[in-house]
Order: structure tokens, then C-alpha cells, then sequence
């Protein structure tokens, strides 16, 4: 089938215009059977430079977009920030619901959050397949992709990877729907790891060595994701105990492009 997308971002950091660039020209060039409906943004023109870039290319695309700003919402209605690790701020399903609303007319199959920041309420989630990009391996760890990597470091890992999961109310735990896994040892790692392994808690060059061989994997995984959910109809059909490997299509994507 050809899945109808939702596209979520905050947009943020430079990947987000990254990641949907690689999905508008996948397709194009029939390279990924699907349409980006629509694209969410929390954030408005004049937030951050990123974020305004990010919004000028789903303009010039032709995309609906949907942008509003969470953080003009929280003020606007005197809530308060959500503390991780509990129960978030009753404004954030209110704000949910309005995105909710917003995105009916496009009658998307799913929502892909690529650098989305917000944590998605059961508003959407319980209405709307949801799927997460989590930088780690099914049982890695959890948090940003800053505190997946000071993790991994921490632990002396010797593989990373990512995820793409249903999402749930549970940060992070959510059905695991595709994964793919890479290497962080090796000719390019090990001086890396003689030198800073045992500093985990700063961004060293094993840090954003760690960092640029997940994000540069990122879009090619996102894509051979969305396309193995559209050959089965279903996103039900692919989340299972403990997903779909998609490595091999993940790392010949990679080197197809050169990436």
C-alpha cells in the first residue's frame, strides 16, 4: 500500500531536515512507497535557525504543514514543565488533542517521529500508530541519543544500533517494529577507545564517533523501515516481540548512497 505519513519533528538539531530530505527524494524517485500527508512541528519561525531552515524546506515541498508552538502553548496557558520520570503536565494532552484535530483532514496511517522532543500522549498514540526512531538497540539503553551513547560508553558496549518502535505511553519501551544494529569497535573505534573508553561522561571523539555512525545510518534505516511497513499493510503486522532485522537492507542502502 502506499502509507500515508505524518511527518513529527521539533527540528531541533540539523538530522531532522536530514531525515525528511531522504524520505521526500526515497520518494520521489519510487524508491519508498508512501506520502508525507502532513508535517507536524512544536516549534514556530523564529525559535531557533535549524528549526526555521527546516520549516522553509517543508514549504517549498508543497507539504502541509502543521506548526505550533508547545512552548508559546505551556505559557499561553500557565502550565507547568512535565518532570521526566512523571505523569506529564495536564496542558500536554490539550496541546496533543489540537495536533490530533489539525492532522484529521490528511487522514494519515501513521505518525513517524523523527526528532520529535515532546513525549506523545495516549491522545494520539491510542488513535494513531505512532513510531519512534530511538537511537539503541531493542535492549539498549533509553534517553536522548546523549545519554544512549554516554551509556554505551559507560558500559564498555562493543555494538549500538536503533529502533523503531510503536509508541506507547512507556518512554522508550514501546513494540519494537524494525531494528538494525552496527559495530563501535574496529580499526576506526579502537584508538578511540584506548584514549577516552574510560570517560563517559564527556563529549570526546569516541563520543561523536559513536554519534556519526548511528546518524549517519539514521535515514537509510527510517527509509527501509517505512517501506517494509507499507509491503505488509500494516504496521501490527511488523511490531512483534522483538521486531523485524533490518540490517542487511540498512547497510546496503548505506553503501548504495555512500553514506
Amino acid at each position: 500500500m502506499t502509507l500515508r505519513i505524518a511527518w513529527f519533528a521539533t527540528a531541533k538539531g540539523t538530522s531532522s531536515r536530514k531525515l525528511l530530505n531522504a524520505a521526500i527524494e526515497a520518494i520521489r524517485q519510487d524508491r519508498l512507497d508512501a506520502e508525507i500527508v502532513c508535517v507536524v512541528c512544536n516549534r514556530v519561525r523564529g525559535q531557533s535557525a535549524n528549526t526555521d531552515l527546516f520549516l522553509k524546506d517543508v514549504e517549498q515541498s508543497g507539504i502541509p504543514l502543521i506548526s505550533s508552538s508547545s512552548l508559546e502553548w505551556r505559557r499561553r496557558v500557565g502550565g507547568q514543565i512535565s518532570v521526566p520520570g512523571q505523569e506529564l503536565a495536564s496542558w500536554r494532552r490539550d496541546y496533543d488533542r489540537y495536533l490530533y484535530e489539525q492532522m484529521l483532514p490528511f487522514s494519515p496511517d501513521v505518525a513517524m517521529l523523527a526528532g520529535y522532543m515532546l513525549v506523545i500522549t495516549d491522545v494520539i498514540c491510542d488513535r494513531l500508530p505512532c513510531l519512534n526512531l530511538h537511537p539503541a538497540l531493542p535492549d539498549g539503553p533509553i534517553g536522548t541519543w546523549q545519554q544512549v551513547i554516554h551509556e554505551l560508553i559507560a558500559t564498555q558496549a562493543d555494538r549500538s544500533g536503533m529502533v523503531l518502535q510503536r509508541v506507547t505511553t512507556e518512554l522508550d519501551r514501546g513494540p519494537t517494529v524494525t531494528w538494525a544494529e552496527y559495530p563501535i569497535r574496529g580499526p576506526l573505534f579502537d584508538p578511540l577507545w584506548a584514549e577516552h573508553g574510560d570517560d563517559s561522561d564527556s563529549e570526546t571523539p569516541l563520543f561523536h564517533a559513536i554519534r556519526e555512525a548511528g546518524a549517519s545510518r539514521e535515514p537509510a534505516f527510517i527509509l527501509q523501515s517505512l517501506q517494509a511497513i507499507a509491503a505488509q499493510d500494516s504496521v501490527a503486522t511488523t511490531a512483534n516481540d522483538i521486531g523485524l532485522d533490518i540490517t542487511a537492507a540498512v547497510e546496503s542502502e548505506v553503501d548504495r548512497e555512500g553514506l
